[in-house]
């Protein structure tokens, strides 16, 4: 308001110094100037034209213009985007865009105005026609917020930031302190976002740069990003592919969820795309989910992890009736079996006809066949690692199965919602009647077996996060003898890991391992 109380003073000392119809001019003409001065934005704004008109089977791009010549406008598109878009629509004095939105209403175009006088239409990204808030250091925040498509975030510090939405901008970092000229680390989460169970190995790429890192087995993931806008590609197997569209400041962190996806292939398509580039530097090593295990055929209506891993290159069974491996050509003892980092000594039931490992709990499975590294010292031929899943952070939740020889039961929930959970898992055998199957002389026999699986997790804070697991199990059997065989495993681990900061995070774990085995005899017992 600088010119206005400039003016008010020269008007004041003219008045002094001319005569009087001169002074009633002067007011006029000052008066005239001052509401010119004052009122041009509005004006500008409400001169946003009105659209009648009755507009059927037009093409989208007649459509657009015929506004253009009624109205004047410039009108910014891609013919390629509204080429099969057609215009069936009856109009009564609409603001411009509001005609276009009704207009385009059932189709995925969006439309953005830029005063004075142009319209942009979009497809898949809104054009932003405003900074957001906050995006220069120091600058004072607009009243009036963008239309739709922006995320903002105050100026502080922020805690981990959660994304479910491809189509907002997320910022990162502090935009007043953004520190070093260097790129930003953004660091994160990469969740399920029905379950809130971490996503391994998802792929999280920086488009147009040559930057990629996979999500651990807690689906954390941490990458440097150049500072600016950016757009962050996630993918991961069974899971739907998203974008986030992101504004680094600095260091921050970016939590991510990906929604689950089911894909009915009609053919098998080759192809090879820059995105999906990413090379491993760990050789000899094959991981399987459990939504591949679950895919192969299964023996007794059961699944079976072991019998997934025999399809595997260079991996051979050790005979009928068995889950012993071999790896090229090593003996199976020479394998070394853990599930969540115990041992398991004996990882079969049932004469060998089912695997130790209830499919229900199991997340995934690594096979090193070669270049073992140096953690899993202690074999020679093959370490096999197995993996059990985190219960659901969001829902209590169950299944159940009854098969020919087992049955199963599962259940899994929250503790503490979205900080802690648990899964719990068992199955058992009521074989008998297959027994009795066989022929007289094996009327004597019995086989039964059960095993049981715990795990508990529990985010303490952001830095901290203690993970309990607990596996029990127990075998035993005879064929028509006194002898009785018993074997069984008796397994607990805890993890405890820490975040030290953005590019550094310690795991330690510590457990428990007990095989027993034993042959005593049922008639004698003494001498057995």
């Amino acid at each position: 308001m600088l010119y206005p109380k400039l003016s008010l003073t020269m008007m004041a000392y003219l008045q002094n110094s001319m005569p009087a119809y001169m002074k009633t001019l002067l007011k006029i003409a000052v008066a005239v100037w001052l509401c010119g001065w004052q009122f041009p934005a509005t004006a500008q704004q409400n001169a946003l034209p009105h659209i009648t008109g009755d507009f059927r089977d037009l093409a989208a791009n007649d459509f657009l213009l015929q506004l253009e010549k009624q109205t004047g406008y410039h009108f910014y598109f891609d013919t390629a985007q509204i080429d099969s878009v057609r215009v069936n629509i009856s109009i009564k004095d609409k603001p411009l865009t509001e005609a276009i939105r009704s207009a385009f209403e059932n189709t995925t175009l969006d439309v953005a105005y830029y005063e004075p006088d142009n319209i942009f239409i979009s497809k898949g990204l809104v054009v932003q026609t405003q900074l957001p808030d906050g995006f220069f250091p120091g600058s004072t925040p607009r009243t009036n917020k963008p239309e739709r498509g922006i995320v903002d975030y105050a100026s502080a510090p922020q805690p981990a930031t959660n994304s479910n939405l491809a189509s907002k901008l997320y910022s990162i970092g502090d935009p007043a302190n953004p520190g070093s000229a260097g790129p930003g680390t953004v660091t994160g989460f990469v969740l399920d976002d029905k379950t809130g169970a971490p996503v391994i190995g998802a792929s999280v790429h920086v488009e147009n740069t040559k930057t990629y890192v996979a999500t651990d087995q807690f689906g954390y993931y941490t990458i440097a990003v150049p500072k600016g806008r950016h757009t962050l590609s996630i993918q991961s197997i069974g899971m739907k592919d998203t974008k986030r569209e992101v504004q680094v400041f600095g260091d921050g962190k970016f939590n991510i969820e990906m929604q689950g996806q089911i894909i009915s292939l009609k053919n098998v398509v080759v192809s090879a795309e820059k995105a999906s580039n990413i090379r491993s530097l760990q050789m000899g090593l094959q991981t399987i989910d459990i939504k591949t295990i679950k895919q192969v055929p299964v023996v007794f209506g059961e699944a079976d992890v072991l019998r997934v891993v025999l399809t595997l290159p260079g991996v051979k069974s050790v005979g009928e009736a068995s889950t012993g491996l071999n790896v090229r050509g090593g003996a199976s003892d020479q394998n070394l079996i853990l599930f969540n980092d115990a041992t398991i000594y004996n990882p079969s039931h049932f004469f060998g006809l089912f695997s130790a490992f209830n499919p229900e709990v199991v997340k995934n499975v690594e096979l090193y066949k070669a270049s073992v590294p140096a953690k899993y010292g202690g074999r020679l031929s093959s370490v096999l690692e197995i993996n059990s899943r985190d219960g659901n952070k969001k829902e209590m939740a169950g299944t159940a199965g009854i098969g020919l020889l087992t049955s199963r039961l599962t259940l899994e929930g929250p503790l503490v919602k979205d900080k802690s959970s648990f899964i719990i898992g068992g199955r058992s055998t009521y074989a008998k009647w297959l027994l009795n199957l066989l022929p007289k002389e094996y009327e004597n026999s019995e086989a039964g077996f059960y095993d049981v699986n715990l795990n508990i997790s529990h985010e303490i804070n952001k830095k901290n996060s203690l993970f309990l697991t607990g596996y029990l199990s127990g075998d035993k059997f005879n064929l028509n003898s006194d002898t009785a065989y018993r074997y069984g495993n008796k397994n607990i681990s805890l993890k405890w890991k820490h975040i030290f900061n953005n590019k550094v995070y310690m795991l330690v774990s510590g457990g428990h391992d007990l095989y027993e085995y034993s042959i005593e005899s049922t008639v004698i017992p003494f001498n057995g």
